[in-house]
């Protein structure tokens, strides 16, 4: 029997997400910034540096490969369960932490290169848990975007905002509605929702099973700065018909009166919004981000629409009904292709909503693959058949009812999981992931 995964691929991949973590730390100017929570609930950023060595020195070198742990108290300091996160702000220097991450690599690759038959382990055919830490580092990648930009623009340094060369309209919040209202229609029908592996991925989005939808429509764009605006300016965070009894509990006890990031400019009732590295002033064109699902279910109310469902979202994304096939992503399923998404740190934040047209789905809805990601009314469970795989605290433990799906990836998302069948998963009330919405209609 051979090898099912290419070494020197895989390798490759995680030499460059590594190199990705650390330019990330590499903004912040303080360490002292580094070791403390950037707000209540959080943990300390420097504590995901050690974490993503922690998982792979586990996975791989301790599950399967079978070694004894060489760092214990580094076991337990950055493991999220033995650890919680109000005991972990005690951590360690960041140059033993930089020696513990290069230690485990250099055992991992050295494990790696001596595989010469990956069938005796389920978590080695098709390179299963190379693939498994290379995904869970590019997720804490995502998340130290969210604790970086909760740093004031003038903590990070180390990177120069370029003009990214699309062309904006500044809100004005007064102006009539614009053509971004359009929707698209789905038919009705069968559609194939999750995932078949490509070669990776996470047990919550398998098995792949048919699902029969009613005919909808659909937003052609995520719902833009401008839209969001004039829900403001007409007094959408003001109007109890709008909101649920949770979510109007939670927007008065955390007195939301706009996106997070959102702050008030003039008393023409005009916005600026703190970016990763400076504030801007407001662009309507941009999709809006830093909403909850509490805001997005009242937005859509107050729109005349609703929340897609997972499953209407993932169809819109993903199917074509003319070969009655699945892509991957929403252009398609050639991962190379130029000009589809803004993903990847691309441009170190959103951009316009028509932007990137060339990465329609077939139906013709746009920036369903990266730039923010977006809200569904779907309740965060397992699909018919979910097994746990291969271990329940990813999935299993969050089927709470109280954690809501959100589809298609950010502007700080890595490719593999731009996929369709990624399903991400948040509290109803969370907000400072890169995250917005788009609606839908009945037919």
């Amino acid at each position: 029997m051979a090898r099912t995964f290419d070494v020197d691929e895989i390798a490759e991949a995680m030499r460059e997400s590594r190199d990705q973590t650390r330019a990330l730390f590499d903004l912040v100017i303080a360490e002292s910034d580094l070791r403390r929570p950037p707000a209540d609930g959080f943990r300390p950023i420097l504590w995901h540096r050690g974490h993503v060595g922690a998982f792979e020195a586990y996975w791989i070198l301790q599950l399967v490969k079978g070694d004894p742990t060489f760092a214990p108290h580094y076991d337990a300091v950055f493991d999220p369960i033995k650890t919680p996160r109000e005991d972990a702000n005690h951590l360690p220097p960041v140059a033993e932490i930089d020696s513990y991450l290069a230690r485990v690599r250099q055992e991992v690759l050295r494990f790696m290169q001596s595989i010469r038959d990956d069938q005796g382990h389920p978590l080695l055919r098709d390179g299963y848990v190379f693939n498994l830490v290379i995904e869970h580092e590019y997720q804490h990648q995502e998340t130290l975007a969210y604790l970086l930009q909760m740093l004031a623009p003038e903590l990070k340094s180390g990177f120069r905002i370029q003009d990214s060369g699309f062309r904006s309209r500044n809100a004005e919040v007064s102006s009539p509605p614009s053509a971004l209202n359009d929707m698209v229609y789905i038919p009705g029908g069968p559609f194939e929702m999750g995932s078949r592996g490509y070669p990776f991925a996470y047990d919550n989005e398998q098995p792949p099973h048919t699902v029969e939808l009613a005919g909808f429509r659909m937003d052609r764009y995520p719902v833009t700065n401008g839209e969001y605006a004039r829900f403001i300016a007409a007094g959408g965070y003001q109007t109890r018909s709008l909101w649920s009894d949770a979510g109007w509990e939670w927007k008065e006890k955390n007195a939301v009166e706009a996106p997070l990031y959102w702050l008030p400019w003039d008393d023409q009732a005009r916005w600026r919004v703190r970016e990763m590295f400076a504030d801007t002033e407001l662009r309507a064109d941009y999709p809006v981000t830093g909403v909850s699902w509490h805001e997005a279910m009242a937005y859509a109310r107050f729109a005349g629409k609703r929340l897609p469902t997972e499953a209407e979202w993932e169809k819109a994304a993903s199917w074509d009904e003319v070969n009655q096939t699945k892509r991957r992503f929403s252009w398609g399923d050639d991962p190379t292709k130029p000009s589809v998404a803004n993903y990847n740190f691309d441009h170190w934040g959103t951009t316009p909503v028509t932007a990137h047209a060339e990465g329609a789905s077939a139906y013709g809805c746009v920036d369903m693959s990266g730039n923010i990601w977006e809200w569904t009314a779907t309740i965060f469970d397992g699909y018919p058949g979910f097994a746990a795989y291969p271990y329940p605290e990813y999935s299993e433990l969050w089927f709470d009812g109280d954690h809501r799906v959100l589809k298609g990836g950010s502007w700080a998302t890595r490719l593999p999981l731009l996929r369709c069948s990624f399903r991400n998963f948040w509290r109803p009330g969370f907000r400072i992931a890169f995250a917005g919405f788009r609606c839908a209609a009945d037919e």
